[in-house]
């Protein structure tokens, strides 16, 4: 049997898709990613990077990401992944940008973003905030660049399909009505220009707002947070392979210096973006969101000094520090992993930074400070603490 190949051009990109008997693909990759077109052009003599065909049980597709091939059975899970291969090419070609998962909606000039949390909800919300009304830079990828701009890749929010029916009517009628591609499991809205950003359409970053859906709420609820909730948060949800870590947070500390972040808590995602966008951007937001403490995350337990110990510690020469409001984020090595210091641990990293203390000269200066401390308390937090930063590389026994 002959074979049909046609292939196809991306703003930002360039050749980059061939599609073999398969152009009945072409009308559901358009509406799936309806800001971002794909441009036919000339028969490339080297094959595109991505490339599908048709298939006896659906779409067989190559990519980078799919060296060895992969089979698709529906057009929307092909176009899903076609997209996520053309958003990897698009930050491939543009390694000045930072790819980051998660939604983004503009409100008031401004664009929020919710990074990806498992079944948070985020494209639900995404699309619950076009239905308020909102319009949407994407639910799943948003490129950012060193001016604290998001710029949307012009692809359509896709929802799990079916909506529950505890949705509430107004935006279950919204999907009705917009819902365009779809198969048994998900479905691609159709927005036009005024609900979707085209592609390299830019806007400033207005806040960053984590998301937990909780189904015993009644309303929303909104809690200010460490700018370090955010930084830590967007940190995890990049796909930049190309950068470290510590190249990342040089470049997010920045950009994320004055920038409010919240934890949005709700039970149905359509109140919820109903609710922020009535209040966002005045006085009252400010008055409904509850202020947080700032967390310490370690990744694992640690066992504690013994009471006993008597090493002299101090930090590590080769430890680079990022201040971001009242916390510390430490590298120990070039490269090396991220460690996150509260309130509490930063001063004990000052201490030590200053000179080589042991474990009881550290819990008394701690006591003095705490107003109404223990010391054996104190010592005992001292303890797990010093544990921790020595397992992590971040201080040392200075007569080792």
């Amino acid at each position: 049997m002959s074979s049909h190949h046609q292939d196809y051009t991306l703003e930002g990109v360039g050749p980059c898709l061939r599609l073999v008997n398969a152009d009945e693909l072409l009308p559901v990759l358009t509406a799936a990613m309806p800001g971002w077109p794909l441009t036919p052009c000339a028969a490339q003599t080297q094959s595109p990077e991505i490339c599908v065909w048709r298939h006896p049980q659906g779409y067989w597709q190559e990519a980078p990401a799919l060296p060895e091939g992969a089979l698709l059975d529906s057009a929307v899970g092909t176009a899903c992944s076609v997209i996520a291969d053309a958003a990897g090419a698009y930050f491939y070609r543009h390694p000045e940008l930072v790819g980051l998962h998660c939604g983004s909606v503009e409100i008031n000039g401004q664009l929020v973003i919710f990074p990806d949390t498992y079944r948070a909800g985020k494209s639900t919300l995404t699309a619950a905030f076009a239905a308020a009304g909102q319009r949407v830079f994407g639910d799943d990828v948003l490129a950012l660049n060193k001016q604290g701009e998001g710029i949307a890749l012009g692809v359509a929010p896709r929802l799990r399909l079916p909506l529950p029916d505890a949705m509430p009517l107004e935006f279950r009628q919204f999907v009705q009505t917009h819902l365009g591609p779809q198969d048994a499991r998900y479905g691609y809205l159709r927005l036009d220009n005024t609900q979707l950003a085209s592609h390299d359409q830019r806007c400033p970053l207005g806040a960053i707002l984590l998301i937990d859906r909780d189904e015993s709420l009644n309303e929303p609820q909104l809690t200010r947070l460490q700018p370090g909730d955010g930084l830590w948060q967007l940190l995890q949800q990049n796909f930049a392979e190309h950068e470290s870590d510590q190249a990342l947070i040089e470049r997010f500390l920045p950009l994320l210096e004055g920038l409010p972040c919240f934890l949005l808590r709700y039970s149905d995602a359509f109140d919820a973006a109903q609710w922020l966008t009535k209040y966002w951007g005045s006085g009252t937001l400010e008055s409904l969101a509850l202020a947080s403490q700032p967390r310490c995350d370690t990744p694992e337990v640690i066992p504690a000094l013994e009471p006993t110990d008597a090493r002299q510690w101090q930090a590590s020469e080769a430890a680079f520090e990022f201040p971001l409001g009242d916390e510390l984020f430490v590298i120990a090595e070039e490269g090396g992993a991220i460690h996150r210091l509260n309130t509490t641990s930063r001063a004990v990293w000052a201490l030590l930074n200053h000179e080589p203390l042991d474990l009881d000269s550290v819990s008394d200066t701690l006591t003095g400070f705490f107003a109404g401390a223990k010391f054996e308390q104190v010592r005992q937090d001292v303890a797990q603490l010093l544990a921790q930063f020595y397992h992590a590389g971040l201080i040392k026994d200075v007569n080792a």
